[in-house]
């Protein structure tokens, strides 16, 4: 596996073409990363049976902060039911995709730069496409907020769907938000900086993390060995919308409120029956 890696990371590779993707690379690292999640982070995955085969963008809402590591877990999970044929591309951050050596082995595995250009690409080479709308916005929401779903405004994905006719799965991570804890969201701060324009991010936490205690900003951390659970939810389907619904401004956020209702009441759940707190 080692060899894998340092292959994958020696050699470049283009943020915005699905065909940079290494099925052996994601092959020879899913046992591991599988062992990893399940020791770390006791991860739970249900619902995988809800994927439909074909195209389809799947909708997760983003937690952790900046080490979102559960994923790479559920990742490693749908490939373990699933085989390396059906292939995933998660459309994430610049800052991420196009990070030194770190980006190079996320393409590798799937990732793309975030954009409607890379997702019709990801389509057209009949990839599923995972996106999190969510962004920092979820993933420094404030503790006491950690069981939420905040898409509010973020209609992207949306019209994604609906211009390129694939079914909406929602996709619902809980636990790992507490592996950190956020005291101040940092909103005003974020603004003052004008972190939107150098950095793309509205958020500039305030939090209590390792390795630091306290930090601010959108630092990476080590995440807390906290219990994590994820469920695929039943496709939602795009009934009668057609490619051009996707200018529908009010079509649009009817589609959205059914998703993120949709999220929410299965994170509720979820919280519940799991005994989350």
């Amino acid at each position: 596996m080692i060899a894998e890696l340092v292959r994958a990371m020696s050699r470049p590779a283009d943020p915005t073409d699905p065909g940079a993707v290494d099925p052996d690379l994601i092959a020879a690292t899913v046992p591991t990363i599988d062992r990893l999640a399940r020791l770390w982070y006791r991860l739970k995955v249900d619902g995988l049976e809800h994927v439909p085969d074909g195209g389809a963008l799947l909708v997760g809402n983003h937690n952790s902060g900046t080490m979102f590591l559960e994923v790479f877990g559920v990742y490693a999970r749908y490939y373990r039911a699933r085989g390396y044929d059906d292939l995933l591309a998660g459309l994430g951050h610049d800052a991420v995709v196009r990070a030194p050596l770190i980006g190079r082995l996320l393409i590798r595995a799937g990732a793309l730069q975030a954009g409607h250009e890379t997702a019709a690409a990801a389509f057209a080479a009949g990839r599923k496409v995972v996106v999190f709308p969510g962004g920092e916005r979820e993933a420094f929401r404030a503790w006491r907020r950690r069981h939420e779903i905040d898409m509010t405004g973020r209609y992207g994905f949306v019209k994604l769907a609906i211009r390129h006719q694939v079914p909406i799965v929602p996709v619902v991570f809980v636990g790992g938000q507490s592996g950190l804890i956020i005291l101040a969201e940092g909103k005003r701060l974020a603004k003052l900086l004008r972190a939107d324009r150098w950095l793309r991010v509205s958020r500039w936490p305030l939090m209590l993390a390792l390795p630091w205690g306290v930090a601010l900003g959108p630092l990476p951390h080590i995440p807390l060995p906290v219990r994590c659970h994820t469920r695929f939810l039943e496709p939602i389907p795009l009934g009668d919308l057609r490619p051009a619904d996707a200018a529908d401004l009010e079509k649009v956020a009817a589609l959205h409120a059914v998703v993120v209702a949709a999220m929410q009441g299965a994170m509720d759940t979820m919280v519940r029956d799991g005994d989350f707190r």
